[in-house]
């Protein structure tokens, strides 16, 4: 007790602690209630991935793109299959990877109708080519390449069949002139032959006849026997 104090500031003084015990039961009131585990809230779950769904869109486009469904028919095509994929998950490379593999597609298909010298076809396979990617490197080179087959310079030389198998000394002479003609105008050769046996001599003679150069010639296992000279503006 404090001596000396007025009365009410004694009663003050006594009232402290009771106060005190009042405030502090009051914080413990205040303080969170513990649930069970089986009463808590839980947490809310990641929305899931679409893998599955994924996963069959991928087959889908795999199998387009086996059977050059590669953009038509627009619902059908490998191209729409990659496309929804991506609307799912914008970041899947294996989606990213397919509209690569349809370009390159397409670039092989302008190839062999170049080869086989339908050029509007050629055209036309580049075309969707930069439909699927504008931008992809393999498309130009492509183009410079139908234009040069398409503007180049062929002669075509059908070998007498019965002389190319006794190896006769005129079809010799015949083709080392045509080598020497290869070298010279920076030409390809397209060999046909009833073997591979007999491709090879008619190579060899073709190479005897261009000297030091060395002619570049592809070989096709057909009859009848024949040497084609593809002849490039820009090469020779």
């Amino acid at each position: 007790m404090a001596f000396g104090a007025p009365p009410k500031a004694r009663l003050l003084l006594l009232a402290l602690p009771t106060l005190a015990a009042l405030l502090a039961g009051c914080e413990t009131a205040q303080a969170p209630v513990q649930l069970p585990a089986e009463h808590r809230p839980r947490p809310a779950e990641p929305a899931p991935v679409e893998d599955e769904r994924i996963d069959r869109l991928l087959e889908a486009a795999a199998q387009a793109l086996a059977e050059d469904r590669l953009t038509t028919p627009e619902s059908d095509s490998a191209l729409s299959f990659y496309q929804a994929v991506l609307a799912l998950d914008p970041d899947d490379q294996r989606a990213q990877r397919g509209f690569e593999k349809i370009v390159e597609r397409y670039v092989k298909l302008a190839l062999t109708a170049a080869d086989r010298q339908r050029y509007a076809q050629g055209r036309l396979m580049l075309e969707r080519a930069r439909e699927v990617d504008p931008a992809h490197p393999a498309i130009a080179p492509t183009e410079r390449q139908l234009d040069l087959l398409e503007n180049a310079r062929r002669d075509k030389v059908r070998l007498d069949a019965g002389a190319l198998a006794e190896r006769a000394s005129a079809v010799q002479s015949t083709l080392k002139r045509l080598g020497r003609r290869a070298s010279e105008g920076g030409c390809r050769v397209n060999i046909n032959a009833r073997s591979d046996a007999e491709g090879r001599w008619v190579y060899q003679q073709l190479n005897s006849g261009a000297g030091d150069a060395r002619v570049r010639a592809r070989l096709t296992v057909a009859s009848p026997p024949t040497v084609e000279l593809t002849c490039f503006s820009e090469e020779g």
